[in-house]
Formats: C-alpha cells, sequence, structure tokens
C-alpha cells in the first residue's frame, strides 16, 4: 500500500470522527443512523492506515542433532535429532564396531555462525 491510501485512510478517519461526533450529539431521529455510520467510516479508515503493513519473517528452528557413543569402545555417531531422544537413552542400535549396545550421550541445537559484513 502506497501513501495515497494512507492518506485516503486519514480523510476517511477523520471523516468518520466527524459524523461520529455529530450523530452522537444530535437529537434528531437518526442520531442513532449517523453514530453507526461514523464508527464504519473511521473503521474503514483504520483499516486502510494498517494495511499493507509487512510481517516479520519467521524463521525455521535451527536444527537439532543427537549424540551417541559406544558403551564399550570410542566409537561416536551424530544424527538429526528423532522425537522421543533423551540423554542416557539405550539404543537398539548395536555399535557397527564392536558390537556394543550404544547410549545417547548429549542432544544438541546447531547454530550458524553470524556473517560478519566487515570481513572480506
Amino acid at each position: 500500500m502506497g501513501i495515497a491510501s494512507k492518506l485516503l485512510g486519514l480523510v476517511f478517519a477523520a471523516t468518520g470522527f466527524i459524523v461520529l461526533w455529530w450523530g452522537m450529539g444530535s437529537t434528531d431521529a437518526f442520531s442513532f443512523i449517523w453514530t453507526f455510520l461514523g464508527m464504519f467510516v473511521l473503521a474503514m479508515g483504520f483499516a486502510l492506515l494498517t494495511s499493507g503493513r509487512q510481517q516479520k519473517e519467521v524463521k525455521p528452528p535451527p536444527p537439532t542433532v543427537t549424540e551417541i557413543r559406544c558403551d564399550s569402545c570410542d566409537f561416536k555417531e551424530i544424527r538429526d535429532f528423532q522425537k522421543g531422544d533423551y540423554v542416557l537413552k539405550a539404543l537398539e542400535v548395536n555399535c557397527p564396531k564392536c558390537q556394543s549396545a550404544m547410549t545417547i550421550e548429549g542432544i544438541y541445537i546447531v547454530r550458524e555462525e553470524p556473517e560478519d559484513k566487515d570481513r572480506i
């Protein structure tokens, strides 16, 4: 929405306020209609004034990984987080090196390094 719609919204809001003020203050039979007409025009003006605002970009959550270690040797594996993972959970998967049991040792969020615009 451009400047023209903002100006039109401002004109509608001001007109609606004046009609609303006049409708609330008059004592004739149509004061009820003038009041609602003023409220309607005022609402249209505010709608034009506030339309077109950009919403914040929603970033997806950072990726989460699970660290799995063998209970007897030094084998370590990093995989994507799966629902139901928790630290010290014994897994049904055996170690590919020694065929021993494996345990979840940690769950981490992978954070991206902020890019410095000053660096060349």
